[in-house]
């Protein structure tokens, strides 16, 4: 694995050069375990990289039997219950759920804070020559948004500068600034468009004169109740897009972004168009920007990037969008089973691929308060399934109560819980099966949960780039499926919040996004109890 790294990173260091390495993810129950080979590595990235027209046949082909099981049964599940979300916004796809399967080229994994993961993409934003659309979810007064908008304005400039005096379109989407913001938020999912007048004053941006080069539409979406709009993605002239787990804000949190190239790029700008932008779509010059301008500068004269960009395959493979609309009502049963979740492509998708399960399922959320999910979890290790996960303790206790009604803790105690008493009554029907009775004896999957903790800093040498929680979602199943994008496993994200979320099918991929993550994590998590 090719990794580059800030000299200056305190806290997100790894060695370029280092030998294949042994990595481990827990020491309790079950452990993952990769070694990397380089050289290997590097043979395969050449043998596998396709011509762009043999790109489709080749993956298509690559794809296991049990992927390709997994596609349409969830394509066949979309279809089945499409009557459920008619009036979903946006649903483009319940017709053919297959226009969402495309292709793309993972490029790199950017880990770090919050702050430094936008600080390494937004300076390769500056070669934009036609387009930039920017869709995060909570926008707050922070560094993030410094940098922000220290790139408006090297746009601007470079609009300015064109002979042809053509300016730089910009959409900038959020759905969150305040209480107060969200409690009288117009409930059209058309928006509210911030007029030129309340940039500076309410979102903290440059004044108007200052961006008079950018064709600049700033919208934000929030609908009341707790409809939340999630997703974080940003697409630049159409040809690279990036997948941030990360808000503009202060929060000092460790995130991921994923950055892609190919066809899955038409399938994101569909996503925007039919939500976020309401068909404002214009064709763009042909003379377009070439990719290989978007590429990480080696240093910037606003900030210092300090967060680790891991290099991935680089080469074509399988790939699903998994959009999942907000929903006004949430389905609160207090004294009741949960009902299911909406189906929604990221929903049915997420169900069908734990159900599928065979080996492994790695999960890395912010909090884990999904009633369906911790079902499909309790099934998972009922056919042997290893589990891990990683979540945190006390983050954003206020929202799970209010959009849950309980708490990542309270889940994790039920989920162990439930594992040593399936784990007792197994080792009962061992004991039965020894003296002659009937009962058969199931192969129980081992389940470990840890709580991200913060590395331990001296007290006079503290850092603020230490990550305080994790807000990484990630999600990897039998060691061949990943799934990144902005949904949490927790009931907010499954029932009432819009989402987008990425499925990658890729056996290198998986290997390389859990090695990459297991680095960080490294010295930075406790096994719950």
């Amino acid at each position: 694995m090719l990794t580059r790294a800030s000299a200056g990173n305190k806290y997100f260091t790894s060695n370029i050069d280092s030998k294949p390495r042994e990595v481990c993810m827990s020491n309790h129950a079950l452990e993952h375990q990769y070694t990397f080979d380089h050289s290997k590595w590097q043979s395969s990235l050449k043998a596998a990289a396709p011509k762009p027209a043999e790109a489709t046949s080749l993956h298509n082909a690559a794809m296991t039997d049990s992927s390709s099981k997994l596609i349409n049964s969830w394509q066949q599940e979309l279809r089945t219950r499409k009557h459920l979300v008619r009036h979903d916004s946006p649903n483009y796809w319940v017709n053919d759920p297959s226009t969402l399967a495309t292709i793309s080229t993972p490029l790199n994994l950017t880990l770090g804070t919050g702050s430094s993961v936008l600080n390494t993409i937004l300076p390769i934003l500056d070669a934009t020559e036609h387009e930039l659309i920017f869709v995060t979810c909570f926008w707050a007064k922070s560094p993030s948004l410094n940098a922000l908008s220290s790139s408006l304005k090297t746009l601007s400039a470079k609009a300015l500068s064109r002979k042809d005096g053509s300016k730089i379109r910009v959409r900038l989407c959020f759905s969150s600034v305040s209480l107060f913001q969200k409690l009288f938020h117009t409930s059209s999912s058309s928006g509210y468009i911030y007029p030129p007048s309340l940039w500076t004053s309410k979102l903290n941006l440059p004044p108007p004169n200052e961006l008079t080069g950018l064709d600049l539409q700033i919208k934000s979406t929030f609908i009341l109740p707790f409809s939340v709009m999630h997703p974080k993605f940003i697409i630049a002239d159409r040809k690279r897009a990036w997948l941030p787990s990360c808000n503009v804000s202060w929060e000092s949190w460790f995130e991921g972004c994923v950055a892609l190239e190919g066809p899955i790029l038409d399938t994101m700008i569909e996503f925007w168009r039919n939500f976020w932008g309401r068909n404002d779509l214009p064709t763009l010059p042909t003379n377009s920007t070439p990719t290989d301008l978007f590429t990480v500068r080696p240093s910037s004269s606003r900030t210092t990037m300090v967060a680790n960009i891991h290099d991935l395959l680089q080469t074509p493979i399988t790939t699903i969008l998994l959009p999942s609309p907000h929903h006004r009502n949430p389905h609160f049963r207090p004294f009741l089973a949960p009902p299911p979740p909406p189906p929604t492509p990221l929903n049915t998708f997420l169900l069908s691929l734990f159900s599928s399960a065979k080996t492994s399922i790695y999960i890395q959320t912010p909090n884990l308060t999904s009633p369906p999910l911790l079902r499909a979890l309790q099934d998972a290790l009922t056919r042997g399934v290893n589990i891990s996960i990683l979540t945190n303790t006390r983050m954003m206790l206020l929202e799970q109560l209010i959009t849950a009604g309980t708490t990542t803790e309270l889940c994790v105690r039920r989920l162990l819980k439930h594992y040593r008493l399936l784990y007792f009554t197994n080792a009962i029907r061992g004991e039965d099966l020894e003296r002659g009775t009937t009962h058969q004896q199931q192969r129980i999957g081992t389940l470990t949960i840890r709580y991200y903790t913060p590395k331990n800093t001296n007290a006079g040498n503290s850092n603020s780039e230490e990550p305080a929680k994790s807000h990484l979602k990630l999600t990897i199943v039998d060691d061949e499926v990943v799934v990144l994008g902005s949904g949490n496993m927790d009931r907010a994200s499954w029932y009432t919040s819009q989402e987008l979320g990425v499925a990658f099918f890729s056996r290198e991929m998986a290997s390389e996004v859990l090695q990459a993550v297991g680095m960080e994590m490294a010295g930075r998590s406790r096994l719950a109890s």
